[in-house]
């Protein structure tokens, strides 16, 4: 299977939000999506939005999984689920989360993906976050999957 990838420059918030979109019309049950990049860069931005975007509920609160490490959201038949690896420090607590159980037929939005990566499903799409300088960022995006290449051929 080839791999597609995509780099996509980012000058302001919206279009981190005109990006968000753009992958909700392609989400559906079942695929995971990882982002990795500095503190501050747009990640949470991004999955916050992408989640709004799905779910078109505006009284929802779409909070940050920092601290909490896992927000749950019911969507038609299944959940989304986005997490927050920065704050567990070892297998141990990452295993104690019982990570496995939020994948069957969900959603999953994972920051920090990289610190489990080895102990992680394979991702559809794998979202890069870069800083050029205060103004610029980049975000690089890999497909990994069949269905991350489809839908990197739809953007």
């Amino acid at each position: 299977m080839f791999l597609k990838s995509l780099k996509v420059d980012i000058y302001n918030i919206n279009d981190i939000d005109n990006l968000s979109l753009k992958f909700s019309f392609f989400i559906r049950p079942q695929i995971y999506l990882y982002f990795q990049g500095c503190i501050g860069v747009g990640k949470s931005f991004f999955c916050r939005r992408l989640i709004f975007n799905l779910l078109k509920n505006k009284n929802i609160l779409i909070n940050s999984p920092s601290y909490n490490i896992i927000n749950e959201y019911k969507y038609n038949k299944c959940f989304i689920y986005h997490m927050d690896f920065y704050n567990i420090k070892n297998k141990y607590d990452f295993y104690n989360i019982e990570i496995y159980k939020y994948f069957d037929n969900n959603i999953c939005l994972i920051e920090w993906s990289d610190k489990f990566i080895n102990l992680l499903p394979i991702c559809d799409l794998y979202f890069n976050f870069y800083f050029i300088n205060l103004y610029k960022r980049f975000i690089y995006i890999k497909s990994f999957t069949d269905l991350g290449n489809k839908i990197l051929n739809l953007i």
